[in-house]
């Protein structure tokens, strides 16, 4: 009766596999590889994402809010100025 891994175990157990230094650097290279590939896999399967070279997860990035039209910052930083640096009359 063969047992099921579940990812995470498949992943721990390959980390595990290319820390060891007794294998071939091939082979530890080629468990990293491996691992690397569940982990993504499993991460876009349960949130929708890909994840990106380094790992981290990519998502849309936020629409820059522009200040009101009146307010402070949008006056002295359209001249050049600080926000802290009250305007010249």
């Amino acid at each position: 009766m063969a047992t099921m891994k579940t990812d995470a175990q498949k992943v721990a157990e390959l980390r595990k596999q290319a820390m060891d230094k007794s294998l071939p650097q091939e082979v530890r290279d080629m468990a990293d590889k491996k691992a690397n590939e569940i982990e993504a896999k499993s991460v876009e399967k349960a949130t929708g994402m890909k994840l990106a070279k380094g790992g981290a997860v990519v998502a849309k990035a936020p629409a820059k809010e522009l200040p009101k039209r009146g307010s402070r910052t949008a006056t002295n930083m359209a001249k050049g100025g600080s926000v802290a640096k009250k305007a010249k009359k």
